[in-house]
């Protein structure tokens, strides 16, 4: 293999033309667009600079299209392969990007994934802020020679750590994830799906209607002068819990962790401050007897709230959001006014159908060119795919939120559509968590029906609501209301249980989807309650891997030498955790790996006290690690039950990516992922076969996962649709 590392120095200016301003689709479609210079360099030879007339014929000498040539990038996915294709019709047999790569070795996990800080990482020299010279400077002439003479050289100076850069992560990256970082970025750069404008136009005149509907009924109810006014008050959470209480509803509250933390900080700053005071005027001597008996007082009040019940510090706040269930139910208010107040509230604080219609409607207008499906890969530390680019702003257009699923978004998925003659064909792997999590606990019961096709949601319904599982199946078939309801409490229980939810979660991601088990809440609790019970008695084994890897978290927590451990699967041996060199560094941390060769790290990985949460497993600690979240570092939770969650969607996705790779090995070209769905465009006479070809390797398994209960579902459509 030829590796090709590129960088493109392009033409931008701070006022209205940035990455920081545009998504890279925007950015690069838009008139202004201009490569001002190329930088390129052969395997680890000397890296070359061209300027921008001399781009396509560098880019023809170097044949990036050859099935023998790799070429590599930083932020390639979202920014550089994409200028080749957009700008050049260059479209590269294998493309590989840094910030990939720096994810899978679990570099990502410890520094930022700039180019800068990966840099500095691997020692390979510093980065310089070249872009400072060029702002609002689009050919050579606008620049001062010695201004051109530095620009160039950033830019050969990029290319060349960039390239030294994957060098030294290329030994630790498997062939499948290369592979799979490049499929990926095709769906980018070989876009094959269409935007319809008149339907997006439609749907966007629709919800201004209804949008425009809904603030005249406000408007006229509270006597607002102007929209903006309305508004105001609509986004306003103390005006708008007076406009509830003008109604005779008081506002819903949920308890604040946060805001109570910063209350008895302040409270314990406050007593602080008062004692050192006191201390400072010889014991409050000499300060003023008003003012002493004053300070006394609030002392008192302090320590007595600090010293009583804890339930008394708590802090709340309203609860008005479309995840707190007491704000929904005001949408079945017997009180019309509530109900239309409310619908604003939501519709309002919820306008993110409408923010992605008008950005898959300027799109259209912006090009008649397909549609770039961008996808970070390996983004979450689980490895699945975040939706968007790496680096600067979002398209907003987010593929991964345009699932089937949510009928919400169905007009959206229909203006996205192939041209006449072709079809799309999506494949999507059935349960895959919930199979996964049976297979690593090795619940027997539960791998049988996933085994011989049967129905696992209907037989824990079954044991919940003590009807058999066949009638079940086939009145939830047959539309029958109530067995349909069954269904869905063990489908919930199967598929979201497993990660030892709490009985009261349970019990609200029932109601949140529409499940009500009785009409009076507090016996629809009952019920959940129950429900939520026999999953965990009928399911030992998934209940003893919590208690388990919640050992393992301690074991990780506090280990001091390489001794390598397994656990989970059919031999115990499934997956291998302990302490790991991080690629580029001397340090050492806690990771657990898959038999793919990803790993799943947890830096900084300690035992603290937990004073806020109380009591966990009988301790008064909890284990704690870093993760990087943009500029900042937070401290996360792990607990048994999060560890189980992370393997399980951890080794599902690398599952996943496997079938994905075999997939392309064939020659179908996967232009979409939407979670565990994988979708291609096919010339229409060829869907069935692509269609048998796409199930077959979905219904394979990897030699490291023997005996893996794997199923799928494929369509055919004409649309987003399905996918």
């Amino acid at each position: 293999m030829r590796y090709v590392t590129l960088d493109f120095e392009t033409y931008w200016r701070s006022a209205d033309y940035t990455l920081s301003k545009l998504g890279p689709i925007e950015y690069i479609r838009d008139e202004r667009f201009y490569a001002q210079l190329m930088s390129y360099r052969i395997d680890e030879g000397e890296t070359q600079v061209v300027e921008h007339d001399v781009i396509p014929h560098a880019l023809a000498s170097l044949n990036l299209t050859d099935p023998n040539v790799a070429v590599i990038a930083h932020n390639g996915s979202g920014f550089d392969f994409m200028i080749l294709s957009e700008r050049y019709g260059v479209h590269p047999a294998n493309m590989y990007d840094t910030i990939c790569m720096a994810r899978w070795c679990g570099v990502a996990r410890f520094t930022r994934e700039s180019h800068a800080a990966l840099t500095d990482w691997f020692g390979h020299g510093i980065k310089q802020a070249g872009t400072v010279v060029s702002d609002g400077k689009k050919t050579r002439e606008e620049f001062t020679p010695e201004e051109w003479a530095f620009f160039k050289q950033y830019c050969k100076d990029d290319t060349t750590q960039c390239s030294e850069n994957f060098f030294a992560m290329l030994p630790y990256v498997s062939e499948d994830a290369l592979k799979f970082m490049s499929l990926t970025a095709k769906m980018a750069t070989e876009p094959a799906f269409r935007l319809n404008t008149l339907a997006l136009r439609d749907y966007i005149n629709e919800l201004s209607d209804k949008e425009e509907e809904a603030r005249k009924a406000i408007a006229y109810m509270f006597h607002f002068p102007t929209t903006e006014t309305m508004l105001k008050a609509i986004r306003s959470p103390l005006k708008f819990c007076d406009m509830l209480r003008s109604l005779g509803v008081e506002p819903p509250m949920k308890y604040s962790e946060t805001q109570t933390a910063t209350a008895v900080k302040k409270m314990k700053e406050r007593r602080d401050a008062i004692t050192a005071l006191f201390k400072e005027s010889d014991g409050g001597r000499t300060l003023e007897p008003a003012m002493r008996q004053q300070l006394m007082a609030e002392f008192a009040e302090i320590a007595k709230k600090l010293g009583g019940d804890e339930d008394d510090l708590k802090v709340y706040t309203p609860a008005l959001s479309k995840q707190d269930l007491p704000f929904l139910a005001l949408r079945d208010h017997p009180d019309l006014r509530v109900q239309q107040l409310v619908n604003m509230r939501l519709e309002h604080n919820s306008s993110i159908l409408m923010s992605r219609a008008k950005t898959f409607y300027k799109l259209a207008n912006q090009s008649s060119r397909p549609l770039p499906i961008l996808l970070k890969t390996f983004y979450a530390h689980t490895s699945r795919y975040g939706a968007g680019n790496s680096e600067g702003a979002s398209d907003g257009t987010n593929a991964q939120n345009l699932s089937k699923r949510n009928p919400q978004t169905l007009q959206i998925r229909q203006a996205i559509y192939v041209p006449k003659g072709y079809a799309v064909v999506a494949c999507d792997s059935s349960q895959i968590e919930a199979r996964m999590l049976a297979y690593i606990a090795q619940e027997k019961e539960l791998l049988k029906h996933f085994r011989e096709g049967g129905d696992p949601y209907a037989e824990l319904a079954a044991k919940t609501f003590g009807v058999s599982a066949q009638e079940i199946h086939d009145g939830a078939k047959a539309g029958d209301k109530r067995m349909k309801k069954y269904r869905n409490v063990g489908k919930l229980g199967v598929l979201s249980a497993g990660y030892a939810v709490g009985k009261e979660s349970y019990s609200n991601t029932l109601l949140r989807q529409g499940i009500k088990l009785d009409p009076d809440l507090e016996k629809h609790r009952e019920l959940a309650y129950h429900a939520h019970m026999v999953y965990r008695l009928s399911n030992p084994s998934i209940v003893a891997l919590w208690k388990r890897c919640q050992g393992i978290c301690e074991h990780m927590a506090t280990m001091t030498d390489a001794t390598q451990f397994c656990f989970g699967g059919p031999t115990d041996q499934l997956f291998t955790y302990g302490l790991c060199t991080v690629t580029g560094s001397d340090k050492v941390s806690p990771r657990i790996q898959m038999p793919s060769g990803y790993s799943i790290w947890y830096p900084d990985l300690s035992i603290e006290r937990s004073e806020s949460y109380g009591m966990r497993f009988g301790k008064d600690y909890e284990c704690m690690y870093s993760r990087i979240r943009g500029k900042t570092t937070q401290r996360i939770r792990l607990f048994g039950a999060s560890m189980v969650e992370n393997v399980t969607q951890g080794i599902a996705f690398q599952l996943l990516m496997w079938q994905a790779c075999r997939m392309e090995e064939c020659g179908i070209k996967l232009h979409c992922n939407i979670h565990d769905s994988f979708a291609t465009v096919v010339p229409e006479e060829q869907a069935e076969a692509v269609k048998r070809a796409m199930e077959l390797c979905m219904s394979a398994v990897p030699p490291w996962l023997p005996g893996f209960p794997v199923a799928c579902e494929a369509e055919i459509g004409t649309d987003f649709t399905i996918v």
